[in-house]
């Protein structure tokens, strides 16, 4: 009996032994297919490429850490602030803004995807063009980047040449921003939203002689050891947030790309193109506006009609003269009834929108008119972001999503709860 006994806990412990083991191949096989394997899956492909779980994740927890260093800037200035009374409007400036934050930092899963996503369009078309960015580069904007987050300024492309044509010795005072981050743009994780006002003497001649002023203090420059710590401290934030040095390497590489694409697409903007010359009165009822409609028909003076009558703050100067526009200037429902009219001093029925009911009348109208600098320029700076609207619309252009919540790092996840705001 005894040595029957012992054969049955033998058995016994061979069997547990057995199940044990299958728990752990369970478990390990679990930790690997949903930790590790899962980081090969495809997420998406653009064009026939495919675009890696890995790359999605590493841009989810990079496009979070941005927001949440953001919001943690805002919530620092409304600590400054406190309930002083008379920085309410202030305050609410910033509430607004960390709210912003905040629905951003929801939108984080779905919006990683689309992020990566548009990174490959970019990098396919600056390699049809020849685009390149060199490893080179990459170091520098890094280099910069954390300069500029201790306060260095960062260089501009258009050196000054020469002293200041107008004599003084007197400092002033130039305003640096610190790094902004952004998905798109920014080349660090760790990013300030306030701005640094750092006193900058202005070169040039003194034209008498006067008492001599306390100089300015000079910012030391950033030396090797110090700069090699600040690199150790941006690797441990970026380890911290679960995501590779080689991962932000690749996302400034690609910030660098869009850059240069924005610059190639923004040269083969049109000089011109068609506008029209409108002029506007405001109201705030519908009746008010046709009373308005009615006296314009009638033959009265617009300008003095806008002075008299116009809710717009700019009118008693401009007169309701909005000047040119291209489409899409005004808002929707404006922006429609103002091109839709087609002879000079026509005008339309009453258009209600958010600011109240207007009265639009068209001046002229030019189908190939110079645009005006300012134009020009918000045209240039939005030429990337145009573009990708464009190409993602386009037939050609083959994207699939194979999205799924398994895909989302466990801690974005997390700061989606109610909890977590």
């Amino acid at each position: 009996m005894r040595e029957r006994e012992l054969e049955q806990q033998r058995i016994l412990f061979i069997a547990l032994g057995v199940v044990a083991a299958l728990i752990v191949i369970i478990l390990a096989f679990g930790y690997w297919r949903t930790t590790i394997a899962v980081l090969d899956e495809t997420i998406a492909t653009v064009n026939g490429v495919p675009l890696k779980v890995r790359e999605y994740q590493a841009r989810a927890r990079y496009d979070a850490t941005v927001i949440l260093s953001r919001a943690s800037q805002i919530s620092a200035q409304l600590q400054q602030i406190g309930d002083d009374p008379s920085m309410a409007q202030i305050r609410q400036y910033f509430e607004n803004q960390l709210a912003q934050e905040q629905t951003q930092l929801l939108q984080v899963p779905g919006q990683a995807l689309e992020n990566i996503i548009n990174d490959e369009l970019v990098r396919q078309e600056a390699k049809r063009r020849g685009i390149t960015v060199t490893s080179a580069e990459v170091d520098r904007e890094i280099e910069l980047a954390i300069k500029e987050n201790l306060g260095y300024p960062r260089p501009t492309n258009t050196p000054t040449e020469g002293p200041s044509p107008t004599p003084t010795n007197t400092p002033t005072i130039t305003p640096t921003a610190t790094n902004t981050a952004t998905p798109s743009v920014s080349p660090t994780a760790t990013a300030t939203l306030s701005v640094t006002l750092t006193a900058t003497p202005t070169l040039g001649p003194t034209e008498t002689p006067g008492p001599t002023e306390t100089p300015q203090p000079t910012q030391t420059p950033l030396g090797p050891d110090a700069y090699a710590t600040e690199v150790g401290k941006l690797k441990e934030n970026i380890s911290q947030a679960k995501y590779t040095f080689d991962d932000y390497r690749k996302i400034v590489e690609v910030n660098l790309l869009r850059n240069k694409l924005n610059d190639a697409l923004a040269k083969e903007i049109a000089k011109t193109a068609e506008q029209i010359h409108v002029r506007h009165i405001l109201v705030a009822t519908f009746d008010e506006a046709q009373k308005v409609e009615a006296r314009l028909k009638a033959g009265e003076d617009f300008e003095k009609l806008a002075e008299e009558l116009s809710t717009d703050p700019s009118a008693k100067t401009n007169k309701g003269d909005l000047g040119w526009s291209t489409r899409g200037a005004y808002v929707a429902e404006f922006d429609n009834a103002a091109w839709a009219l087609t002879n000079p001093l026509q005008i339309s029925d009453p258009v209600t929108t958010t600011f109240g009911v207007h009265v639009i009348q068209l001046v002229e109208k030019d189908a190939n008119r110079p645009l005006d600098a300012s134009a020009l320029a918000s045209k240039e700076a939005s030429a990337l972001t145009d573009w990708l609207q464009q190409v993602r619309a386009e037939a050609s252009t083959k994207i699939e999503r194979f999205f799924s919540t398994d895909y989302v790092p466990s801690e974005i996840k997390r700061l989606q709860t109610p909890s977590a705001q």
